[in-house]
């Protein structure tokens, strides 16, 4: 190997400049200076640099989100070759259209949407894929010549079914909740041919749930306040599934009553949570107690991370059961783990 010495003063050494063999021109002491070749050989080409990429959480607040540690092993096991990070950003709403294009322009490959602004980013997007439009609520976007919406909180859900249940034929399903993600759950539940699904939502109506009444019809959804008809629905109903924040740190505990449901016998039904911090919810402790068969919200985020993923890396990223189980271990110690406190 050919190799170029610097004395300590010179240029190179004092700005710590890396010589690279492959741009050295060999000198003959007693001939002709040797001509560059137009490449050098394969053994001497240095190796591609490997390009740092990324994707962002926005929403408020996500301190409380592992995203970026599932993301993080998803891409190590599904990606292995890719230089990958994943990011959390607090956004106030009326930065919401600003952060888009800025972590855009920093050449962020995409970014998942998380409360309150699944339904509110769809003001802020080029383009909108096909399902997301009819869900009417974006949790995924990708840059692609501008900001594109996509909607893989329904894969989170219908693949957490499908892998995590003994079975999926449910005739009657019962959804608590009635903004992004209840709308993910509506169509997961069609996907998997629920006849009726029923929605319930807080008496003090949101803008949220006024939309999703207008969309009631078109949605072939049958939409009630709390409390009204809630035993008989859950009584009915195979599948229940909670997709509000309720649960989750800082929030309300349930989003109804339990006394609600005493009496009703729930060990032949289905629950699944979207709420995954804490992984053990309310809910879900209730329902569990009761005999029914649970699923809990870190699967949900799990499976849709992976349909993400693959989107913002235009590759097939796959986990076989056993990276899955792993995944889900991580995160549910993640999550179990005290804050760390300040040093003084």
């Amino acid at each position: 190997m050919v190799r170029r010495h610097n004395s300590p003063g010179s240029p190179s050494a004092r700005q710590g400049r890396t010589v690279n063999v492959n741009d050295m021109t060999p000198v003959f002491r007693n001939g002709p200076k040797a001509e560059p070749t137009s490449s050098p050989p394969p053994s001497l080409q240095s190796p591609p640099l490997a390009v740092l990429k990324y994707s962002a959480l926005l929403g408020k607040p996500t301190r409380y989100s592992v995203s970026h540690v599932m993301y993080a092993r998803l891409a190590s096991v599904g990606a292995p070759q890719e230089l990958y990070q994943h990011v959390r950003l607090d956004v106030e709403p009326a930065e919401l259209g600003a952060s888009l294009r800025a972590i855009e322009v920093l050449h962020f490959l995409g970014a998942n949407i998380t409360q309150p602004y699944k339904l509110a980013v769809t003001q802020h997007l080029d383009r909108i894929d096909p399902i997301a439009r009819h869900i009417g609520a974006v949790n995924t976007v990708k840059f692609a010549g501008g900001p594109i919406g996509y909607n893989t909180d329904w894969l989170g859900i219908t693949s957490s079914l499908k892998r995590q249940a003994a079975k999926t034929d449910f005739d009657t399903a019962t959804i608590f909740g009635s903004g992004g993600a209840a709308r993910a759950a509506i169509y997961s539940c069609r996907q998997l041919g629920a006849k009726r699904v029923n929605v319930f939502y807080r008496p003090s109506i949101s803008a949220a749930t006024k939309s999703l009444l207008r969309q009631a019809e078109a949605l072939e959804i049958y939409p009630l306040p709390y409390p009204r008809g809630l035993p008989e629905c859950i009584e009915r109903s195979q599948l229940v599934i909670n997709a509000t924040p309720v649960g989750m740190v800082g929030n309300d505990p349930t989003p109804f009553d339990l006394v609600q449901l005493k009496g009703i016998p729930v060990n032949d039904k289905l629950y699944l949570d979207v709420v995954f911090n804490p992984n053990i919810t309310p809910l879900l402790r209730y329902f569990r107690t009761l005999g029914a068969a649970v699923i809990d919200g870190l699967w949900m985020m799990i499976h849709q991370g992976i349909a993400a993923l693959s989107l913002w890396l235009d590759q097939a990223i796959i986990v076989d059961d056993s990276e899955l189980q792993d995944t889900h271990l991580l995160l549910a110690k993640t999550i179990s783990r005290p804050p760390r406190t300040a040093r003084r």
